[in-house]
């Protein structure tokens, strides 16, 4: 759902992952977890976006009598 991955990449956290010393194993892991967890918040950003977009529909106007 990200429009660029350059700007994933070059954030801060993934600098740190390949700053870091660990196996290349375990930086693809650690980065692939990340790209899942964005992508996991992206898609819930997705469906509070679109739940606003349509909430007016169901909102009826009250009548005050």
């Amino acid at each position: 759902m990200r429009k660029s991955n350059e700007r994933v990449l070059d954030s801060g956290i993934y600098a740190r992952l390949r700053d870091v010393q660990m196996s290349e194993a375990d930086r693809r892991d650690a980065v692939a977890a990340l790209l899942k967890a964005e992508q996991f918040a992206d898609a819930i950003l997705w469906i509070k976006q679109k739940v606003a977009d349509v909430g007016h529909a169901f909102l009826k106007p009250s009548l005050r009598l």
